[in-house]
């Protein structure tokens, strides 16, 4: 082999891995520019999760203060109720004892 073919032998050699390492450049940056996309839909998705448990924080207290409200509602009924059977009897008894209802039949309040 002679000088001259070494040195084409050498050059093919020297192109083929400036192709291998500009392929290897071109894959580095690649990959650099799939983290960086990663890395930002990560970030967007870590503040949706953030935004989603202060919603559900949110939520349960109000969910919190309406089981109370309905509690309060529940016993202010259950007065009413108290009181409306109370002012029934109330009546029914007024009723049999005024003297305008003394003879005739009623019907008592339901």
């Amino acid at each position: 082999m002679k000088n001259d073919e070494f040195k084409i032998i050498l050059e093919d050699i020297n192109e083929k891995f400036d192709i291998v390492i500009e392929g290897h450049k071109l894959l580095n940056e690649k990959f650099d520019r799939h983290i960086e996309e990663d890395r930002a839909e990560f970030k967007e998705i870590r503040n949706e999760i953030s935004f989603i448990k202060k919603d559900v924080f949110v939520l349960k207290q109000d969910v919190s203060i309406l089981k109370q409200d309905v509690s309060v509602l529940k016993q202010d009924i259950s007065v009413l109720k108290r009181d409306v059977s109370e002012l029934r009897i109330d009546l029914n008894e007024h009723r049999e004892n005024t003297e305008l209802h003394r003879g005739k039949k009623t019907e008592k309040a339901s």
